[in-house]
């Protein structure tokens, strides 16, 4: 057995970035990254049995205090949590994309890269980075039960209202800094508020519509804009202008989001243009693949500060 504590983290992200380990596929990645297109997952990404330093370096810096260390155990690796709790990186299971959304391991909750930038195109079916989500391992860092996460929200003042959102791994104050752009750009250009208003849907115990997964907003890390205007898959009447309606959207809103480490819905195939999710560990991996290691840095030294999520 080996065990990689969590202050190995700026070593190993230092080791990956450096060229040091080479990925066929996150090379391929890399280089057409500059637009969000179609997407696709590359040797090396999804494939049972293969490890991906890269991804451990991530997790580390997204959740700094809640990832105690790295246990490898044969031809498993472990996450373990602070609270003792293990989650396999990789279980080894080649799955469907069905079964990959339903049950997937650490590795499928980053095996699609997120597309950072402007949309190009809709998605390819089965492509939508961030919703494979191992809902355990995001409930051990923002709250395992509805009064836990209602205990660790707080307000936070967010265009047209104040919500409740969690303050955990630094979730509330990500938005705050989102508010404070996005009211930048309204000032600006005041037409957005009709893409932006109302907000609606931040705190929620419930589960994703049609299934039996638990929904983001019930950990508090996601918040919705005008939903009246920007559709849902399941609930849009007019699929065949998806394309449109996704293109429509402002990409300098988008972009105030992503750079605080929110993903966007309209991103997904089968997409929620209204969505938009805290999700710090698909947008250091997104930079990092594209040779920007400022998010890989900057995890490495909150934890050396002593930052803690709870």
């Amino acid at each position: 057995m080996f065990i990689f504590p969590h202050s190995c983290a700026y070593r190993i992200s230092t080791y990956i970035l450096t060229g040091s380990l080479c990925f066929a596929g996150n090379a391929l990645l890399a280089a057409g990254a500059g637009a969000a297109g179609p997407v696709h997952e590359g040797p090396g990404l999804g494939n049972p049995g293969t490890v991906q330093p890269l991804d451990l370096a991530v997790l580390m810096a997204a959740y700094p205090g809640v990832i105690a260390e790295v246990v490898a155990e044969g031809d498993l690796i472990f996450v373990v949590t602070r609270s003792g709790k293990r989650f396999v990186y990789d279980d080894g299971r080649a799955k469907s994309v069905d079964e990959a959304l339903e049950t997937p391991d650490l590795e499928d909750m980053l095996a699609q890269p997120y597309p950072v930038g402007p949309l190009t195109g809709d998605p390819l079916a089965g492509q939508h980075p961030g919703r494979r989500r191992v809902t355990e391992f995001l409930a051990e860092v923002y709250g395992r039960d509805a009064a836990e996460v209602s205990g660790a929200c707080r307000p936070v003042r967010f265009l047209d209202r104040t919500v409740a959102f969690n303050a955990r791994n630094g979730a509330a104050d990500a938005l705050e800094r989102v508010a404070a752009r996005l009211e930048d750009l309204v000032a600006r250009e005041p037409g957005l508020r009709a893409v932006l208003y109302p907000v609606v849907g931040t705190f929620n115990w419930r589960t994703i519509a049609g299934t039996k997964r638990l929904s983001m907003h019930a950990l508090g890390i996601a918040v919705d804009v005008n939903p009246g205007r920007n559709p849902y898959w399941r609930h849009h009447r007019r699929p065949s202008d998806k394309l449109a309606r996704r293109q429509s959207f402002p990409g300098e809103v988008v972009a105030a989001f992503e750079a605080e480490g929110f993903i966007w819905g309209g991103k997904w195939a089968e997409y929620d243009i209204m969505h938009f999710e805290f999700r710090p560990e698909l947008l250091i991996k997104a930079r990092a693949l594209r040779g920007d290691r400022s998010g890989l840095d900057e995890g490495a030294e909150s934890d050396k500060n002593g930052h803690a999520a709870q």
